[in-house]
């Protein structure tokens, strides 16, 4: 039997949220090493980006998994935003998708996005006030990423990410990331709950080794 690595809020929205929010914190004390982040309710305005953003300012160590709609984001803002979570949890980000999609529109979109996260080195920030310079714009690259739904110049605008690209998380039903992601949640690795839940997960956390995210699920780099 695989070891469960994730928790899926099974009743997570807008209601919800500052309930879920204390619920990760806890989650995060326990140990658990990844936590699946987007609304579950239809028509829902959360989204899971600002989700996982809330959460970050709570926690410590835990993955914030944001779920993406692939049919209603493009590269640049959702490179942009996975960056700014990434940095702003200190190497902690993740993505999976919420929705199918045509293959051909996840692979671009997955293309695109990481070509962009990555667009400027990790040395790219030189912060030299003396010279008035940021960045090394040697060291700052566009992308020109050019598909059948998305066309992308770049480079983003801020500097690369803690991870480089977060990783891409695909879950059993997505088979369309399969190709791209960096690793697959089977439903043995998931443990799907409740808010009424939440105590039988934290007695249930994992043990993992690794101090970052992909080591923890065993991403290999």
């Amino acid at each position: 039997m695989k070891k469960q690595l994730c928790v899926a809020p099974s009743d997570i929205d807008s209601s919800t949220l500052p309930l879920w929010i204390d619920a990760v914190e806890k989650l995060d004390a326990a140990g658990w090493p990844l936590v699946l982040l987007a609304s579950t309710t239809e028509n829902d305005p959360l989204d899971g980006l600002a989700l996982a953003a809330f959460c970050a300012a709570k926690t410590s160590q835990i993955g914030l998994c944001a779920g993406v709609d692939p049919e209603t984001v493009e590269p640049f803002t959702l490179a942009r935003g996975l960056a700014a979570l990434d940095h702003f949890s200190h190497g902690r980000a993740a993505w999976y998708f919420v929705a199918a999609t045509d293959p051909t529109k996840a692979t671009e979109l997955v293309d695109a996005t990481q070509r962009l996260l990555v667009s400027w080195d990790a040395d790219a920030v030189v912060e030299d006030a003396e010279a008035g310079l940021f960045s090394n714009s040697n060291a700052v690259h566009p992308v020109n990423f050019a598909g059948a739904f998305y066309s992308v110049t770049g480079p983003l605008s801020t500097p690369q990410p803690p991870q480089g690209a977060p990783p891409l998380i695909t879950l059993p039903d997505h088979s369309e990331t399969k190709s791209s992601g960096e690793f697959v949640l089977d439903e043995e690795h998931i443990l799907r709950c409740s808010l009424a839940e939440i105590s039988n997960a934290l007695d249930r956390a994992p043990k993992t080794d690794g101090a970052s995210l992909r080591q923890r699920l065993g991403v290999k780099q």
